[in-house]
């Protein structure tokens, strides 16, 4: 991705050079459980040198999801005009809902002349993932049958040069890396639906959508979905050679980490897709982070047709705060339930910004929405200091 004009060439002299982040050998167990053909070099990442500025004060990361082709998308000027320096496409970036491989194909050629977004890519440098929409249909996961194909079309679209290891990989799954104001940026963009198990479902709930719904907007109360947490422990959105390769991202240093989730993580209750209803992924990637000292992490999510701030703190090391942004054409105005809501829920055309000011000692990460008219609606501050894994003294102090 980076910008289609500059993207390709940075990808392929990256990999000619081995100028990839990270230092030392993959652990041996991570690349015994890796997909066949994984190597160190493609878990290292890649490292965005044209974004990268060692004296910036200030960086700023836009995000956002969910947005039909169909539809008029002039939220592109409004998000240009808040100057990201790189923006992150967290997955429907079009809507495929496509059950065959034409239907796949004919999607992207409608992708393809949207003229804003268009041009938005050729302007921005940016990175993408894809949720069900663009993967292939609605709530899919593993068992999408041209999925294949599905990868490939991703790859060629976001302009992926012929080596990378996202044509590879069991799943599109990525690490970036960027150097700002000194500090080191970690970009992870996951992969939830090459590899994700069924979801499990209320029968009762989905058969009475209509009625839910209608009851919801004649009395103005909250809806939930008819999913619910699977407790098969071997249920999964990851799949195990992303699990690894996760692993390995989360021991290496980095002073700010973006997980770039196409699903809510922190969220709970919705009864909708998200990482609730894979509870044993969630804590396994809250033990990975506290077993690697994995400091500095915040999630970007997508999916849910509006925009709110949850953060999770059950089994967590330090406060998992998640900021969703959905969707740059998609509304959805029924309230839906969520215990770790922290923000208002936010019903209307939106965008994210990640400001990160690196001016003083404890650098300042704000979580921003935006409206589809670029007003501020929504925002969570954080400093650096409380992203951390407790030290030995701390836990020692608090049993004291």
């Amino acid at each position: 991705m980076f910008n289609r004009r500059h993207f390709t060439s940075l990808l392929g002299s990256l990999a000619a050079t081995g100028s990839m982040a990270g230092s030392g050998p993959a652990p041996d167990h991570a690349v015994k459980r890796l997909h066949p053909g994984e190597d160190e070099a493609s878990l290292l990442g890649v490292e965005l040198n044209r974004l990268s500025s060692p004296t910036a004060k200030r960086l700023r990361i836009g995000f956002g999801s969910c947005a039909k082709q169909s539809k008029p998308q002039p939220i592109w000027t409004h998000i240009r005009q808040q100057k990201p320096e790189l923006f992150l496409f967290m997955g429907d970036n079009f809507y495929a809902d496509a059950r065959t491989e034409e239907t796949l194909k004919a999607r992207y050629e409608e992708f393809r002349a949207v003229s804003a977004l268009q041009r938005f890519r050729d302007d921005v440098p940016h990175l993408a993932t894809w949720d069900d929409h663009d993967f292939g249909d609605d709530d899919v996961g593993g068992e999408y049958a041209p999925k294949a194909l599905s990868q490939q079309l991703f790859c060629d679209e976001w302009k992926e040069p012929p080596q990378s290891p996202r044509r590879s990989r069991q799943g599109i799954y990525q690490a970036y890396w960027l150097n700002s104001g000194g500090r080191r940026v970690q970009v992870l963009m996951l992969d939830l639906r090459f590899n994700r198990t069924p979801l499990v479902a209320d029968p009762a709930k989905h058969s009475g959508y209509h009625e839910m719904v209608k009851r919801a907007q004649e009395t103005g109360g909250e809806m939930a979905g008819w999913y619910v947490p699977n407790p098969d422990p071997q249920a999964t959105m990851l799949g195990e050679a992303q699990w690894a390769w996760l692993s390995y991202q989360l021991q290496q240093p980095a002073d700010l980490r973006i997980l770039v989730s196409s699903v809510q993580l922190a969220a709970e209750g919705t009864g909708w897709e998200g990482w609730s209803n894979f509870p044993h992924d969630r804590q396994r990637l809250l033990a990975l982070i506290r077993q690697h000292r994995a400091d500095g992490l915040v999630v970007l999510s997508g999916d849910m047709h509006y925009a709110d701030i949850s953060c999770w703190t059950e089994g967590a090391p330090y406060p998992i705060w998640d900021a969703t942004s959905s969707g740059l054409t998609e509304v959805w105005p029924i309230p839906t339930p969520n215990r770790q809501r922290r923000s208002k829920v936010l019903a209307d055309r939106n965008f994210g910004m990640l400001d990160i000011d690196w001016s003083g000692r404890d650098p300042v990460v704000a979580m921003n929405i935006h409206d589809g008219q670029g007003q501020l609606r929504l925002s969570q501050t954080l400093r650096l200091s409380q992203l951390r894994c407790p030290s030995p003294a701390d836990r020692e102090a608090r049993r004291t």
